[in-house]
């Protein structure tokens, strides 16, 4: 009778050994997945706050950049024309100058118009502006070795802003800004007070 029940005892022990081993493979087992469920998050976000951060920093600064001064000609006391080049800012990618990505905007004390911009050329052909429209923004390549209508590093695009005068007068001592909205990148904002005597061709700097 002793003997049964050492018997019995060391066979409980043993199956409470067994069972105890698998409570524990278990318990290892689903920390090890939680434990990659975690990281795996965590490289998740870490990943998606570099990206934020990348896109952040490209649009807070401008791609594009003033290269040179600003250039108006007028006829009659109005202005015509105002004319400046641009170049791509350092570190940045190559810009698009197809109107479908880029925007120009002109605002006035009497008026505002949100996209004036037309298209990129390779040669000047005039960039026509009507009665009708009264303002009228093109593009013109000076330098352009790589794609053609991409501003890239080393290139050199002249932005032609004109004025018909019948419709959209400018005159002396008038306050001028002028947007340029890339699709990526802060805006490029040039902001000009007209001379007091507007007489042919000029340098406002």
């Amino acid at each position: 009778m002793k003997n049964m029940v050492v018997k019995r005892n060391r066979k409980n022990a043993g199956l409470t050994g067994i069972e105890t081993a698998i409570i524990l493979i278990a318990f290892v087992i689903v920390a090890a997945v939680f434990s990659f469920a975690v990281l795996n998050t965590g490289f998740q976000s870490t990943q998606k706050a570099q990206e934020v951060m990348k896109s952040g920093m490209e649009h807070a600064a401008s791609a594009l950049e003033l290269d040179g001064g600003i250039i108006i000609s007028s006829q009659g006391g109005v202005l015509k024309t105002m004319n400046f080049t641009v170049r791509l800012s350092p570190g940045k990618n190559p810009v698009s100058f197809d109107p479908a990505f880029l925007s120009v905007a002109v605002t006035t004390p009497t008026y505002s118009r949100p996209n004036v911009y037309r298209d990129y050329s390779t040669t000047d052909d005039g960039c026509y502006v009507s009665p009708s429209i009264g303002i009228r923004a093109c593009a013109f390549k000076i330098l352009d070795a790589g794609a053609p209508g991409f501003l890239e590093h080393g290139d050199r695009f002249l932005i032609v802003v004109r004025w018909n005068g019948t419709s959209v007068a400018l005159g002396p001592n008038v306050p001028v800004v002028i947007e340029i909205k890339p699709s990526t990148g802060n805006v490029l904002t040039i902001n000009r007070l007209l001379p007091l005597v507007l007489d042919g061709v000029q340098y406002l700097g």
